[in-house]
């Protein structure tokens, strides 16, 4: 987003993020036409998050962070407040309390889920905080088809906008070509909202097709999960047949070790369109996932992408067999599919939608104009 917006010159763009190891409270500087300001939120001196017996952010619910980014909104006095993700409590709680300024929440992903909370238990004050954040706005970039509903338990009178961020991807070239050494790639940040024990589960069925078949299972992952998952492939019988490993320091080099593979598998158990989905499709990768968020959007007008029902394990796992069983398939799967992602998402186009929201919000909420109807929620896509 930050380099597309590089190349405006209609807009300033300040990006104030929090940052932790910093020499000084606050650190601003300007790179290529973007301002930036960093705001420190660990230990003073020593540099370490702050131990978790003080519990210090959670005692002043994050009052020292909202108190350097409202020194920051004052100096540099926006005409707009775009928050990018509302659910990380930490740094979404800066906005709290801002007044006479129009805040736009581009919501990332949602954590006041009951669905959430029934996996993961819940945090009360991040929980509350999210939920404070939705009632005190009006404005809102969503990106499936759930999140209105919640949305609205808190805010009265919301306006929603079809929202979704430029993407940096890996495109290869047919220069670049590499040998596939694995059938199916599962890569992600590995959570169990991610659903990577129903993507073993599926992997048992197909087994019994292709008693050879290999899954690469890869990205972001606590060691205890990971040991889980590696306990639960050896549980299931398919321990020979995934590979299992954390993340990479260089997206590009997961990317690359992704393209080894034939075929994409993400059973996301609640999601938006998953960046991922995306970064497998420029890698020429058919894709195979549940119907759940705006992931069903892929397959407007035509099939791209083979879904299914959440939880439908033995559906899942025909759709891996289909992919297997016909290689042409795969094939015009991901030609569509490439060919869609790159007329809909390209990233200049979405970087000017992001810049249209940003005018009528100031538009609306100055002078009460109504929203241009293509940049809602609800009529993205409609003219397919």
């Amino acid at each position: 987003m930050i380099q597309e917006f590089k190349q405006f010159t209609d807009i300033e763009v300040h990006i104030v993020a929090p940052h932790e190891g910093l020499n000084t409270i606050v650190h601003s500087f300007d790179s290529e036409g973007i301002h930036y300001h960093f705001f420190k939120t660990d230990m003073p001196i020593l540099n370490r998050h702050w131990p978790r017996v003080f519990l210090l952010d959670e005692w002043t619910k994050y009052f020292f962070n909202r108190l350097l980014v409202s020194y920051l909104v004052k100096r540099i006095n926006p005409d707009i407040i775009n928050l990018i993700g509302a659910e990380n409590a930490y740094y979404s709680s800066t906005v709290l309390g801002i007044k006479n300024i129009p805040v736009l929440i581009s919501i990332q992903g949602m954590y006041s889920i009951d669905d959430r909370f029934k996996i993961h238990g819940k945090d009360i004050l991040r929980s509350n905080i999210e939920r404070k954040i939705y009632s005190e706005n009006k404005y809102f970039g969503i990106s499936a088809p759930y999140m209105p509903e919640l949305i609205r338990r808190d805010s009265p009178n919301p306006i929603f906008f079809w929202n979704r961020y430029p993407l940096k991807v890996l495109r290869l070239n047919d220069a670049q070509a590499i040998i596939k050494e694995y059938d199916f790639t599962y890569f992600c940040r590995i959570t169990p909202l991610k659903g990577p024990e129903d993507a073993l589960r599926a992997l048992v069925l197909v087994k019994k097709y292709k008693p050879d078949v290999t899954m690469r299972m890869m990205g972001p992952v606590g060691e205890s999960y990971l040991n889980e998952l590696k306990d639960k492939a050896r549980e299931l019988g398919i321990d020979q047949n995934v590979i299992f490993s954390g993340g990479y320091v260089l997206q590009e080099d997961m990317l690359k070790e992704a393209a080894k593979s034939k075929y994409y598998v993400l059973p996301t158990l609640i999601d938006t369109i998953p960046g991922t989905i995306f970064e497998a499709i420029y890698l020429g990768l058919p894709v195979v996932s549940y119907r759940v968020g705006d992931i069903p959007r892929l397959n407007t007008g035509e099939t791209r992408v083979l879904l299914c029902d959440r939880g439908d394990i033995a559906s899942l796992a025909q759709n891996m067999i289909r992919l297997l069983d016909e290689p042409q398939l795969g094939v015009d799967l991901s030609r569509k599919a490439k060919a869609f992602i790159e007329e809909w998402f390209d990233n200049r186009k979405l970087a000017l939608n992001i810049t249209d929201k940003y005018k009528a919000v100031l538009a609306h909420y100055h002078h009460n104009e109504p929203v241009p109807a293509h940049l809602l929620y609800e009529n993205y896509m409609n003219n397919i």
